[in-house]
C-alpha cells in the first residue's frame, strides 16, 4: 500500500532549508518538493511596510496560503504528484549547499534512511518554506516538522552573498538594508509563533554543520516509521 510522507522544512531565509531539502531528494526515492516561495502573491498585492516603504515579501500577507495548502493536499492525495503543467520558479534558484555534504555523511544518511529507501511504496513530499507553521491549513498536513535557526550575523552574511531570486514576475534583488529592516524583524515575529508548535525538531545551523544538520533531520524522519 502506497504511503505518502509529508516533511516540512522551515526556517528563516538562508538558514539551510533548501540545502537539506535537496540533500534528502538525492537519497529518498519518489520525492516531490513544494517550495513556499512559489506561492507569493503578485507583486502588486505584496504589502508595503509603513516604516521603510519597502515591499514586505516576508510577512504572511505576501503568501497565497490557500493555493500553497491546496498543492500540498493534491500531492498527498495523488501519490506525490503535482498538477500537470506545474512549474517551480524556485527550482531555478541554485544557491544551496547540498554539494558540500561529505561522502561520509552521505553514507550515514543512506544507512539511517534505508527503511524508506528500500520501501518501493514510500513516497515523499518535502515542503520547504519560511512560514510553514503560521497557517493551520499548511501546518496540519505535515507529518514531520523541522525548522532551522541561525544568528542575525550568519543569516545576513549568507543573504548578502546571494545575487537575487527568481520570482513569478521576474527577478528580485534586495534593496539596501532589506535584511535588517524587513527580513530579520519578520523572522523574530514569526519565530515566536513557531515556538508554540508541537513536536518540531529545531536545529541551529550556526552550531551544526551541513553534515550534522542533515543527520539530525534523517533521525527525525525515522520517527514516522
Amino acid at each position: 500500500m502506497v504511503k505518502v510522507y509529508t516533511i516540512g522544512i522551515g526556517g528563516p531565509s538562508c538558514s539551510g532549508k533548501t540545502t537539506v531539502t535537496r540533500i534528502l531528494r538525492q537519497i529518498l526515492k519518489n520525492t516531490a518538493v513544494i517550495y513556499q516561495d512559489d506561492y507569493y502573491k503578485p507583486e502588486v498585492e505584496v504589502p508595503i511596510d509603513e516604516t521603510t516603504q519597502l515591499a514586505n515579501w516576508d510577512c504572511p500577507e505576501s503568501v497565497d496560503f490557500k493555493q500553497f495548502a491546496e498543492k500540498i493536499k493534491y500531492a498527498r492525495t495523488h501519490e506525490g504528484k503535482l498538477p500537470e503543467g506545474f512549474e517551480s520558479n524556485e527550482e531555478s534558484n541554485v544557491h544551496d549547499g547540498s554539494n558540500l555534504l561529505s561522502p561520509e555523511a552521505a553514507e550515514k544518511l543512506k544507512q539511517i534512511l534505508e527503511p524508506f529507501v528500500k520501501d518501493p511504496e514510500a513516497i515523499f513530499v518535502i515542503v520547504d518554506g519560511f512560514m510553514l507553521y503560521w497557517d493551520q491549513g499548511v501546518s496540519e498536513q505535515l507529518d514531520c516538522k523541522i525548522t532551522f535557526t541561525a544568528s542575525f550575523e550568519t543569516l545576513k552574511m549568507r543573504r548578502d552573498k546571494r545575487q537575487g531570486y527568481h520570482t513569478l514576475e521576474g527577478y528580485w534583488a534586495d534593496p539596501p538594508q532589506y535584511f535588517e529592516k524587513i527580513v530579520w524583524p519578520e523572522y523574530l515575529r514569526l519565530n515566536r509563533h513557531n515556538a508554540t508548535v508541537n513536536d518540531v525538531l529545531m536545529v541551529n545551523t550556526d552550531e551544526n554543520s551541513i553534515d550534522e544538520t542533515a543527520l539530525k533531520v534523517a533521525n527525525k524522519l525515522c520517527e514516522m516509521l
